[in-house]
């Protein structure tokens, strides 16, 4: 019978440590990983954009103009959920990885939940 390996957690640190808005780039191993606050809500995303290979936790944390039911219109929304490539200005939702530029492109996301207080990140089991 194979064994279920459980993931590993990375310990972030107290919620009340990190402030609204707030961006935390770290590394496990050789992957660098950016975490954002915005409000209530924690995200974290690999720091590469897939396009050309640039330190993507290192651009804007912006909104973006999203299409609406009228033709030819857009309306600004997704505020503080949108990361924008620094170098290219590729655009990704940090809920989902998905990006607004490039329909078929993604980017890593990994979990974060909050037990006791902490801030915890879920990394894929080794």
């Amino acid at each position: 019978m194979k064994r279920e390996d459980s993931p590993k957690t990375l310990d972030l640190g107290p919620v009340d440590e990190f402030a609204d808005g707030e961006r935390r780039i770290m590394r496990h191993g050789r992957v660098s990983i950016g975490v954002f606050r915005v409000g209530d809500d924690f995200h974290a995303v690999r720091n590469y954009c897939p396009h050309e290979g640039a330190e993507l936790c290192r651009g804007p944390l912006t909104g973006t103009n999203l299409p609406v039911a009228r033709s030819g219109h857009m309306e600004w929304g997704a505020e503080g959920y949108v990361l924008r490539c620094p170098w290219h200005a590729w655009e990704f939702d940090i809920r989902t990885g998905r990006s607004y530029t490039a329909t078929k492109m993604r980017i890593k996301t990994y979990p974060v939940e909050i037990r006791e207080q902490r801030v915890h990140l879920i990394l894929k089991a080794s």
